[in-house]
């Protein structure tokens, strides 16, 4: 049994504009789930149901690209460096909530290497800069996947009966991008949904006459979000270097 809280910081208006979830109402749909389980189940039931569950926290990816690098108040508000330990805090105190509400068993996916998703880089090619990744927005990536795994180690050590792990996905995502060949793909630099530079959600579907016939082909879906089978590559691996210590 596994409970996914995928986690995003966001401003009023960014949650308005995005359409995000942000960290205090998912605490509260969490609360809310606990209360029917416990209906369902029983209290006893509920309690280890709670404890015993795995909790899979992914977070950060929309907080950079569609908050800090596109809302102009949070950069005037944060450095780059404020903004990375502001989250980390955020997030600090978003596990030790779940944690007084019984969560025991969690993991924390960082950030993969977000200046190689295709929107990025087709801004990159738009700016003038060709069509590589947007190395600066990768070493802030690494700079909060460091700042996250130091996170997990503080919140091991301090809370009793916790076991928190960190996921990392970059690696893993950085070697499907640069050799995708290695992994079955075809295409790396653009997604499988309509042009493969810009477009996401609503945009992508099979009535689009220019998505692709194949997704399996594509490191990415749309120009946010890898395809199921980059997805499947991903989650084995932290199965074999993360999860692996909840089984």
């Amino acid at each position: 049994i596994h409970q996914k809280l995928k986690c995003s910081y966001f401003t009023k208006f960014a949650i308005n504009l995005q359409n995000v979830i942000p960290l205090w109402k998912e605490v509260e749909y969490y609360k809310d789930y606990q209360t029917k389980l416990k209906s369902y189940v029983g209290d006893s039931k509920a309690k280890s149901i709670i404890n015993e569950a795995l909790y899979l926290i992914s977070l950060g990816t929309n907080d950079f690209l569609e908050n800090y690098y596109t809302i102009p108040s949070t950069r005037s508000k944060y450095t780059i460096d404020q903004f990375q330990d502001f989250l980390i805090g955020l997030v600090e105190n978003f596990v030790k909530e779940i944690y007084g509400l019984g969560a025991r068993k969690i993991s924390l996916t960082g950030l993969p290497p977000m200046g190689c998703l295709p929107l990025e880089r087709s801004t990159n090619f738009f700016n003038g800069n060709g069509d590589g990744c947007m190395d600066g927005y990768n070493v802030v990536a690494l700079h909060f996947n460091g700042k996250l795994s130091g996170l997990v180690e503080k919140m091991n050590k301090e809370m009793k009966g916790i076991r928190v792990v960190f996921s990392n996905p970059y690696g893993v995502f950085m070697q499907i991008i640069k050799k995708p060949s290695s992994f079955g793909f075809e295409v790396a630099s653009v997604a499988c949904c309509a042009s493969g530079m810009f477009e996401m959600g609503y945009l992508c579907d099979v009535l689009n006459p220019f998505t692709c016939s194949d997704a399996s082909k594509y490191v990415f879906w749309d120009s946010f979000h890898p395809t199921q089978k980059t997805s499947q590559i991903i989650s084995d691996y932290f199965m074999k270097h993360s999860l692996h210590e909840f089984l």
